[in-house]
């Protein structure tokens, strides 16, 4: 048996980010939708019987948005349709809104043993302005509430180019983060997504941004204060303590098997990359009804597969495993990007050591050139 992870979508939320380009609605899930989630589960499953499912990610949306109840079911469901391996990495997103004593106690009971909790910031002005309902006070509340119960492996997001951000706002963020009974960090700069309330400010001239100076010294204070207080940058957006990197993030960036269900979910099965068509009433009419949603199929040629392990591995501190590479494509990498390589390697960009690629601390600044490098013409 080969290891897969599972992604469950859980699209509602109480209200939107002005920032989030994910597919979500402003409403509480209902019985239909899990109805219909179990559904799917039950007919994706005969498929994978001979996987065992050693992680699980619960995202959205808000998957605290569901009443207990209904987690109960899914995980039900889950367990009932999947076979999990022995210790697995089971991870919920949750809200602080939603993160009181008894839910807590009710994920813990249902095999919840990892959260992750979308803080972005510990400015109470900052955090209204991009929409969130929660102030940094209630948030170290929960956290800390979340730990006394038992929650010992926590992540929080963080987020810096906000609009009107100084650095020393997010440097405070920074290092009230540290100090919180969690173990990994997840730091995304501000990209404007189509369709998100920040683009149609942005292209109105109405979304005022930090300036390239202050980005770069924002960054800096993320790669120096993190790691100074134990978290390690593994990945590019993403610093954990010793043990608490996440494994099922990992699937993504090293090409592994997931499966995603749940309306807008995406899976990856070898070279095969599927995404049920984003839509709540059609999801559970379809599924509800004998049918089943329509997916965007995309089945990946060797090129593709190969451009996206390099900047996919690129992203992790240990980059390019060159014996992996050699093996999965059947040449050694400097057969197709030798120049690539011997270019961004004098403009220190990259890094060669111990069978490894990997970017440098200005490549990681840099990191959309650098990955831009290895898509390859025909």
């Amino acid at each position: 048996m080969t290891d897969l992870g599972l992604y469950i979508h859980i699209p509602f939320c109480r209200s939107r980010c002005s920032y989030c380009g994910f597919y979500s609605v402003g409403r509480k899930p209902d019985d239909r939708f899990v109805s219909a989630l179990l559904e799917e589960m039950k007919n994706r499953a005969p498929s994978f019987q001979n996987r065992l499912c050693d992680t699980l990610y619960l995202g959205g949306g808000t998957p605290s948005f569901l009443s207990i109840r209904q987690l109960s079911a899914i995980m039900k469901g889950i367990r009932s349709c999947f076979h999990f391996s022995e210790n697995p990495e089971i991870t919920m997103e949750m809200n602080p809104c939603d993160m009181t004593d008894s839910y807590l106690s009710a994920a813990r009971e249902l095999g919840i043993n990892r959260i992750s909790i979308g803080v972005q910031s510990h400015d109470d002005r900052l955090l209204k302005a991009i929409g969130r309902l929660h102030t940094a006070s209630e948030a170290e509340k929960v956290i800390r509430r979340a730990y006394a119960a038992g929650f010992h492996n926590m992540s929080i997001d963080l987020m810096y180019e906000l609009p009107r951000q100084t650095v020393e706002d997010f440097r405070k963020s920074l290092l009230w983060a540290v100090h919180l009974p969690v173990n990994h960090v997840s730091v995304y700069s501000l990209i404007l997504e189509e369709g998100t309330r920040f683009t149609q400010l942005a292209a109105r001239g109405l979304l005022p941004r930090p300036t390239e100076e202050e980005s770069w010294a924002m960054y800096q204070d993320m790669c120096r204060i993190l790691p100074h207080y134990g978290l390690e940058r593994y990945e590019i957006s993403s610093f954990a303590r010793k043990g608490f990197r996440s494994r099922h993030n990992r699937k993504y960036w090293e090409l592994s098997d997931y499966l995603g269900m749940g309306p807008g979910a995406s899976s990856r099965i070898g070279r095969t990359r599927f995404t049920v068509t984003p839509g709540v009433n059609l999801y559970e009419k379809e599924w509800l009804s004998g049918g089943r949603p329509p997916e965007e199929t995309e089945h990946l040629s060797e090129k593709d597969e190969m451009e996206e392990y390099c900047f996919l591995h690129l992203r992790m501190k240990e980059g390019i495993p060159l014996e992996d590479f050699r093996n999965r494509y059947g040449q050694p990498l400097d057969y197709w990007y030798e120049k690539q390589v011997d270019m961004l390697k004098k403009q220190k960009l990259l890094e060669e050591k111990e069978g490894h690629l990997f970017l440098t601390y200005h490549g990681a600044a840099l990191g959309n050139y650098v990955f831009e490098q290895f898509l390859r013409d025909e």
